[in-house]
């Protein structure tokens, strides 16, 4: 049996990575693949890119990879939604992490229930809010508050409904890279690829035509490396909670 983690980027996955023994690649077509062991659980790993139906394929290859293996330990026992996520609650802080009790969509037209998730380390609970757009300013992030939850990502719903669908238990696991106070220095949205991806070489066309945004970009940059290390740790220390409600090290879940 497998736990799958996805998340739009291989970067924040890295650090959970180094801390895997046995990592290799998986041949997946993906933008990042690899599995490896911790304390003999098998640990899958991929990103796919920014938004729902990206991450949503993942869940769809890992499932036709487990079929074709004919192998128990290569069946899904969960799936995680991980990576970064945008605070909307002003009083989340920067590299804070969110576990999700519920993901839901801008529209209230649909909800999935998570797993509870047990760790020694620090987090916060409450419902998540999944869209395919970035909340690029703080007046955005004030108004997607109202609709009551705690951060804002753009994986999330679309990685739940394909577990849904394949009857999968769901947790959904974020550290938060950016407050609800700040803003991007451009519309990130506009730096996007057809299919979802985050364009790097439209921003780094945007940065060189706009040299006064690479002060708030390097800040950015640094924020990432420390919010993926952050959410690295919180994995490696972290247990799904088995659907009869026990955690694995039969401890009570963290809240």
């Amino acid at each position: 049996m497998a736990i799958l983690y996805i998340a739009a980027e291989a970067a924040e996955l890295k650090p959970f990575a180094e801390r895997l023994t046995g990592l290799r690649k998986l041949k997946w077509p993906v933008d990042y693949a690899a599995e490896g062991v911790l304390e003999s659980r098998r640990i899958l790993l991929a990103a796919n890119g920014a938004g729902p139906k990206l991450a949503a394929q993942v869940v769809e290859i890992a499932l036709r990879a487990a079929m074709v293996a004919e192998l128990s330990s290569s069946r899904l026992e969960a799936v995680v939604s991980t990576g970064f996520c945008g605070a909307l609650d002003p009083a989340l802080r920067e590299l804070q992490i969110v576990v999700a009790n519920e993901v839901r969509s801008p529209e209230n037209t649909e909800s999935f229930a998570c797993i509870p998730v047990h760790s020694g380390m620090a987090c916060v609970s409450g419902p998540l809010l999944s869209d395919d757009r970035i909340a690029n300013d703080a007046a955005a992030k004030s108004e997607l508050f109202a609709h009551g939850a705690l951060a804002l990502d753009m994986e999330s719903a679309g990685v739940a409904a394909r577990a849904r669908k394949a009857g999968l238990p769901f947790a959904c696991i974020k550290v938060v890279s950016d407050r609800a106070d700040e803003s991007f220095p451009f519309d990130l949205n506009a730096m996007r690829t057809p299919e979802g991806r985050i364009a790097r070489g439209k921003i780094i066309v945007h940065a060189l035509g706009h040299p006064n945004t690479l002060p708030a970009l390097f800040k950015l940059k640094r924020r990432a490396e420390d919010a993926a290390k952050t959410l690295g740790d919180f994995l490696v220390a972290s247990r799904l909670i088995a659907e009869s409600g026990a955690p694995e090290s039969g401890e009570p879940a963290a809240r």
